[in-house]
């Protein structure tokens, strides 16, 4: 597995992985403008040259929001999701944070082992089905 930044071949791969995934996705040109976007950082977890993951977030300042991460079904259960939050780790930040469904067992599952704590809820935050978020964030260890 080789995790890089997204370039403008990957596009497609990615928008098909967030098609597949999320009941309200992205268009492709949303992750064309991600290249140009000087906040926005996407990276893409590929296996034998085939992007298998993806990981989009808002970097401002250190305050890192991530907006979408998600492996292609055929890819999931090999430490993918986790690669990809651990590459995004070795960004200089004071937070990451992130909302996740409720329903996600599997996803919080590896935040909370990987050091992200339940902050809020979000109230019918999601739609098609309609659910609510949960917010989860990890705050950088002091030096």
């Amino acid at each position: 597995m080789v995790i890089e930044n997204m370039v403008k071949d990957d596009v497609h791969s990615v928008w098909e992985i967030e098609n597949a995934c999320f009941s309200q996705p992205w268009s492709e040109q949303a992750f064309y403008d991600e290249l140009t976007n000087p906040y926005g950082v996407t990276l893409v977890a590929k296996c034998d040259g085939v992007v298998a993951g993806f990981l989009n977030v808002r970097d401002v300042c250190g305050e890192i929001y991530i907006n979408n991460i998600a492996v292609s079904e055929k890819f999931r259960g090999r430490g993918l999701g986790q690669a990809l939050l651990l590459e995004l780790e070795k960004r200089e930040f004071v937070f990451i944070t992130l909302e996740v469904r409720e329903s996600n067992f599997p996803a919080i599952s590896l935040y909370e082992k990987m050091g992200y704590e339940k902050i809020g809820l979000r109230k019918n935050f999601y739609e098609k089905p309609v659910e609510n978020a949960i917010l989860m964030t990890k705050f950088k260890l002091k030096d």
